[in-house]
């Protein structure tokens, strides 16, 4: 079954935000939002089944993250030992700014379906971007034109491009392309996980 019309709304808010989340946020986007998330019954996403219950978990964990709200992504991820509640595990701790840890669940996430689709987008969005007007240079540039390269996602490489921005390695242009690359991610998440409630 489709997801409801109140579930499409969050997402249609989260998707009109005016720019990307930050790769590290300071706050929660629209603290609104946050309590509308907290008032989804993971039940009712789920339907029946145990499966349909973990992936109503991750969607939210998602939709947590989409809004740059960690903590409570956090408890949701934590209970969730599957590779999708490791991989969001693995986007949040690098959004804390904790890379290693965010290394060691990604590790534990292996070859993740989401990963396929997002890895096409990528390097296709990446293709136009640099036909308009140029990747960014310095070390950050040289890891997002690899990544790009990469017949698959490589969160690793994704994860160290990001460090190098927040650590101030390089020219900080490149934080944009990383921003927008994140979206893609987290959207190609909630697209696995809006298939798997369907």
């Amino acid at each position: 079954m489709p997801l409801a019309a109140p579930y499409k709304e969050i997402v249609a808010k989260l998707q009109a935000r005016r720019s990307w989340p930050p790769l590290k946020p300071d706050r929660v986007w629209h603290p609104g939002l946050d309590a509308e998330i907290a008032a989804l019954s993971l039940e009712e996403i789920a339907g029946d089944g145990t499966d349909g219950l973990r992936s109503a978990q991750a969607w939210k964990a998602a939709l947590y993250l989409w809004n740059d709200s960690l903590e409570p992504a956090h408890e949701l991820v934590q209970e969730l030992d599957t590779p999708t509640g490791s991989a969001l595990h693995g986007i949040l701790h690098r959004r804390e700014g904790d890379y290693g840890n965010a290394k060691y669940w990604f590790r534990r996430t292996g070859d993740h379906p989401a990963w396929h689709g997002l890895q096409a987008r990528a390097s296709e969005w990446l293709s136009e971007a640099e036909k308009g007007g140029g990747l960014p240079s310095g070390p950050a540039g040289h890891a997002i034109r690899t990544l790009s390269a990469q017949g698959v996602w490589n969160p690793y490489l994704f994860t160290d491009a990001v460090a190098m921005v927040e650590g101030k390695i390089g020219c900080d242009d490149a934080r944009d392309v990383l921003e927008h690359l994140q979206h893609l991610e987290l959207a190609a998440f909630l697209r696995f996980l809006e298939a798997r409630l369907s």
